[in-house]
């Protein structure tokens, strides 16, 4: 049976620090990409929708034609993500797409594939302004083939690599023509060209981090832990970066690969893919199984979610912290604790308390714009929370809502808005 996206229909559950894993096969793709493509994003009056929405995202990439947002590869099309909470649809590639890779040396070229309405595979389609306008280039002797992944390799971007029908397959014409070489590892969840030499890849696999550097026909450990890996990504200059199960977030230079860790506390999540902004090395945005982009401004060290990013300078949130003490704390205690939070019981004369607003109960179950609405509107359920529209500015709610979000762990960030019930299930 044909290898399945893992990014799409597998998630893993633990228990006991034991990992489970599930992944569908069969007809099952075809029926959840015919289902996705006629859902009501794919309408053309429906051109946009909110991010908090998009419970699957099978690849990323930096935009550099506009610095503020994403592209991201989706069940639903592909899709301009932006911090303010909601992603635009390109038109002209409404299809259930699996990969998504840039040209490292002319960012206006981009490589896309997976499946069209029906199920049927997309082959490789191009794009050489930005994304905007797309065509297929690769020539199949049969059906076109659906990479699930492909990455163009840096050190000779003629050479693509990819993963389609069970196997590793090279085109070394830019996409136009594959074939298939080497071996595939087992259970691959995510593949890498190394940035350094055309003829060495790295897979993350449900066995551990992978190297090969004779174009895929022999596979050797990359990290000494052979840990499930959910994501590899290769970076200008040899950076790496990969995800390894119970490890964290972990990074190394080609070709010593002198392993680090930047990060451990994802609190039970795991980033599926990253991207590495290519004007500032520092600032990395990376998708999560929930369905969450996030990204960080300190090369991978600290997360914060993309939703809202734009406004979340710690100048922001200093300004929005004190607009709390002084509009909010009397009733929602210092540091969002909520009112009177040693008495669960206590109600006040509408048969409510206000609630903590930290990490304690749900305020993370609300959206910015959510939060946002709320604090503008007030509340229609108790009439202590009263409208602050006509005393606090659109920039003002914006900062309090940065202070709000500060408050919370990353596993509430990674869940916010309308996922946070698939969170509460795993």
């Amino acid at each position: 049976m044909p290898l399945l996206n893992w990014r799409g229909f597998f998630f893993w559950t633990v228990k006991e620090s034991v990992m489970r894993q599930y992944i569908f096969h069969g007809v099952l793709p075809l029926f959840f990409f015919a289902i996705a493509l006629t859902s009501p994003l794919s309408s053309p009056r429906a051109k946009t929708m909110q991010t908090e929405r998009i419970s699957i995202i099978n690849d990323l990439s930096t935009n550099p034609q506009d610095p503020a947002s994403l592209w991201i590869a989706t069940h639903y099309g592909l899709l301009r993500a932006n911090p303010n909470g909601e992603a635009t649809l390109v038109q002209e590639l409404k299809a259930g797409l699996m990969s998504l890779a840039v040209h490292p040396e002319n960012d206006k070229i981009m490589l896309t594939s997976g499946h069209a309405t029906g199920g049927k595979g997309l082959g490789v389609m191009k794009s050489t302004d930005g994304g905007e306008s797309w065509a297929k280039i690769s020539v199949e002797a049969g059906d076109p083939a659906a990479f699930y992944f492909m990455d163009i390799s840096r050190a000779d971007p003629n050479v693509v690599y990819g993963v389609s029908k069970n196997k590793l397959q090279i085109s070394r014409d830019g996409g136009r023509s594959w074939k298939a070489e080497g071996k595939l590892p087992e259970d691959v969840f995510g593949l890498a060209a190394s940035s350094l030499k055309s003829d060495s890849l790295y897979a993350a696999t449900k066995g551990g981090l992978l190297v090969s550097r004779d174009g895929g026909a022999k596979w050797s450990p990359a990290y000494s832990v052979q840990l499930p890996t959910t994501m590899v990504q290769a970076a200008s200059g040899g950076r790496l970066y990969a995800f390894v199960f119970e490890t964290g977030l972990i990074t190394a230079k080609e070709p010593d690969l002198d392993w680090k860790t930047l990060s451990k506390d994802f609190m039970g999540r795991y980033l599926l893919n990253l991207a590495v902004d290519p004007n500032d090395a520092k600032r990395l945005y990376a998708t999560m199984e929930t369905g969450a982009i996030m990204t960080s401004g300190d090369g991978g060290k600290t997360w914060i979610s993309f939703e809202g990013s734009h406004t979340a300078s710690a100048e922001n949130i200093a300004k929005g912290k004190k607009l709390y003490e002084n509009t909010c704390q009397e009733c929602h205690g210092a540091g969002g604790v909520g009112e009177d939070p040693k008495d669960p019981n206590a109600k006040d004369e509408f048969g409510y308390k206000a609630p903590p607003l930290n990490n304690d109960a749900h305020a993370w179950h609300h959206s910015d714009k959510s939060l946002m609405s709320t604090i503008l509107k007030g509340s229609s359920r108790n009439k202590r929370m009263v409208a602050f529209k006509d005393s606090l500015s659109g920039e003002d709610v914006e900062n309090l809502v940065a202070y709000i979000k500060s408050l919370w762990s990353f596993r509430s960030l990674a869940c916010q808005g309308v996922r946070h019930m698939s969170c509460m299930k795993r």
